[in-house]
């Protein structure tokens, strides 16, 4: 679905004449991208498929009140974003992560994989805030700008929480680093 056409869909759905057809359209264009924003911010697969259905509940609820000027996918991505920090506050799972990290609560041998990653690790390192606008850029490709409106906040304050997020990530990846330093030092050597 080109540009053109998905503004036309979502004028339908802010006018009301929507029909589901327009709806699925949109949620097909995005419903992947969506995804991998909610799963990089609570680095969760499941909840991160629950929360996609919650991003696109709330857009229908919502669509009447969307303005058809702006980009469908920074207002779907705006959505998930705000509905992944408010299940990481409901939670209180944002000081909980990194012992998640070490715990192995992944099903699967891919989820047992990704969460012992070291990007992993340096995301689940961040406030779900820093970790949203590190998400946007870094895995959906958004400019500091297409950021800055898909939070509603000034683009300082993006580059800003990047550069908060990217010296916390270092830091995180170093104690890494220094903790897996001496296994690799003795390895090998009796003693």
């Amino acid at each position: 679905m080109a540009g053109h056409d998905l503004r036309t869909g979502l004028r339908a759905l802010a006018s009301g004449t929507d029909t589901v057809y327009e709806f699925e359209a949109l949620y097909e264009r995005y419903r992947l991208q969506i995804y991998r924003t909610i799963r990089g911010i609570v680095q969760d697969g499941p909840t991160a498929e629950d929360l996609t259905q919650e991003t696109f509940e709330r857009a229908f609820k919502a669509r009447a009140k969307q303005s058809t000027e702006g980009s469908p996918g920074a207002w779907l991505h705006r959505i998930a974003v705000n509905t992944s920090i408010s299940y990481l506050r409901r939670q209180k799972l944002a000081r909980l992560l990194p012992m998640r990290m070490f715990t192995g609560e992944g099903t699967s041998d891919f989820d047992h994989a990704d969460e012992r990653s070291l990007a992993a690790r340096a995301l689940a390192a961040l406030t779900p805030k820093l970790r949203a606008v590190v998400v946007l850029n870094y895995y959906q490709g958004m400019t500091r700008d297409e950021i800055a409106r898909t939070l509603r906040i000034p683009p300082g304050t993006v580059a800003s929480r990047l550069g908060a997020a990217l010296e916390s990530m270092r830091r995180a990846l170093a104690e890494t680093d220094q903790e897996g330093a001496p296994d690799r030092l003795n390895k090998g050597r009796p003693w």
